[in-house]
């Protein structure tokens, strides 16, 4: 191709330029995004200044952030449009455009934590404008709706590379950071509070009546997990085999995001010992 996009940060200007051939379109390319991403780590040190100590909805630090296209849903597989990402020590923010003042960092598109997120696929696929392959990696999150999808496309096989492994590394640290999840459940009939910790694993404990959670009556290590499911709606099972046989946890809610917390416990103690999850 001969043309080259150039996108406004407020994402309400584009403009389309046009080379003599297609080398000279891929040089202009290669400059521009270069010099972009030369950019990238001064504009994260203007945006801390500029935030302080009060941090970026709701986390403290921003670890990488950068322009993507990001597929809209529907048939039409060429629609897709300009999106900002942040990945911060905790969560996965989407805006529509660059903030420009300092609240609007404050109010994201989307926020997912990164806790509940897994990157589903990353590679090539079909349509892409860059010799055929689509440089494109997709995420999925568990939350209290269901699961959310977005499929995002890089321009360069380096920055496919570069958001792939923040994503997974920043779904792995943000584990190690939070370390303990706890939820309201139904269990056998109790009112119970479900406990997954990232080193200890799961842990059931009832509520007395003065409102704390003292007593424990089931406690499994990872080891023993021999398989999870849930129905989608608000059930979740838990199968530590033996004569413990499967655990059914009523959550109140959309399992999904539990479900997917215990995937990236386990990712990321897999991870740390060396083998790939």
């Amino acid at each position: 191709s001969r043309l080259i996009e150039v996108h406004s940060p407020d994402a309400k200007h584009t403009v389309v330029l046009r080379s003599k051939d297609s080398a000279t379109a891929q040089a202009w390319f290669n400059a521009i995004h270069s010099s972009v991403n030369e950019l990238i780590p001064r504009v994260i040190a203007e945006v801390r200044d500029q935030l302080g100590k009060t941090g970026i909805a709701g986390s403290r630090e921003i670890r990488h952030l950068g322009w993507l296209a990001e597929k809209v849903p529907g048939d039409n597989e060429k629609h897709w449009k300009a999106v900002l990402v942040v990945l911060t020590e905790k969560d996965l923010l989407i805006y529509e455009s660059m903030p420009r003042m300092k609240e609007a960092w404050f109010s994201p598109l989307h926020t997912y934590p990164l806790l509940a997120t897994r990157l589903v696929h990353s590679g090539p696929g079909k349509g892409s404008p860059q010799s055929g392959v689509d440089l494109s990696f997709a995420t999925r999150t568990g939350t209290r709706q269901g699961i959310e999808t977005h499929l995002f496309r890089t321009e360069t096989s380096r920055d496919l590379s570069l958001w792939t492994r923040n994503i997974v590394q920043g779904c792995h640290n943000s584990a190690e950071l939070i370390t303990e999840i706890t939820t309201s459940c139904t269990y056998k009939n109790q009112e119970c509070r479900l406990t997954i910790h990232y080193e200890h694993g799961f842990s059931l404990t009832t509520e007395l009546q003065d409102g704390a959670f003292s007593k424990t009556i089931a406690q499994y290590p990872y080891e023993k997990l021999k398989m999870s499911s849930d129905d989608g709606i608000r059930m979740l099972y838990l199968d530590f085999g033996g004569k413990d046989g499967e655990v059914q946890l009523d959550l109140h809610s959309c399992p999904k995001p539990i479900v997917f917390i215990i995937h990236s416990f386990l990712s990321a103690k897999i991870t740390r010992l060396g083998l790939v999850a």
